[in-house]
């Protein structure tokens, strides 16, 4: 009759491998890194300010309510004004800075109680701002992701904002009139442009500080 042995573990047995330990403790490094960077984005992302109104674009261009006793535009005058934008790069978010800008133009005379037949705004893309006014499809041909500006282009188009694109840039960049936005209106180039808006009483709108 044979007898079958009894097999016991050691302590060496039981106890991790090196490979495991490194394994372990690379995982546990990742970890610390990922939670580190989310922490990090989260402080970093500056938080909107919520005495911010947004009385006629929403999402952007928010502007700050002030005493009646304030110097106020006009609400019987014509306001013409037009924004170059030379840039596709955003500074406030994932806005386009000028985009903010014109947001912020409406949001200020909604503000003030000027009727929006009386304010009178003009965007000018040219140089890379041309890549902001091609459609979702060229934008996304071009770039792999949807254009983050699309939906406050959107809401521009929507209040009446007449939105020029530079025919000289878009052609250098080997696009055609089909490839803008729908709602677009292509122009011959943004120098003769800006003439005949300034000819027409337009007033140039500065860049705003970052």
């Amino acid at each position: 009759m044979s007898q079958s042995k009894a097999t016991t573990m050691s302590d060496d047995d039981l106890a991790p491998s090196p490979i495991r330990r490194m394994l372990a403790w690379s995982g546990l490094v990742l970890l610390l890194v990922a939670c580190a960077a989310a922490v990090a984005f989260t402080v970093s992302r500056p938080r909107p300010d919520p005495r911010l109104t947004y009385p006629r674009i929403h999402g952007a261009g928010g502007v700050l309510p002030v005493g009646s006793d304030a110097l106020m535009p006009s609400t019987r005058a014509d306001h013409r004004l037009y924004i170059d934008i030379d840039s596709d790069e955003p500074s406030h978010g994932e806005v386009n800075r000028r985009l903010h800008t014109a947001a912020k133009l409406l949001n200020l005379y909604a503000l003030a109680g000027v009727p929006n037949d009386k304010v009178h705004v003009v965007v000018l893309f040219y140089g890379q701002g041309v890549d902001l006014a091609l459609s979702d499809a060229a934008y996304q041909r071009k770039f792999g992701h949807p254009n983050p500006n699309a939906g406050l282009l959107s809401q521009l188009h929507k209040a009446n904002v007449d939105m020029v694109v530079c025919g000289q840039a878009l052609g250098h960049q080997n696009f055609v009139a089909a490839n803008i936005r729908p709602g677009m209106k292509l122009a011959l180039s943004a120098l003769t442009t800006r003439e005949e808006l300034q000819a027409a009483g337009y007033g140039e709108v500065p860049k705003e500080p970052d």
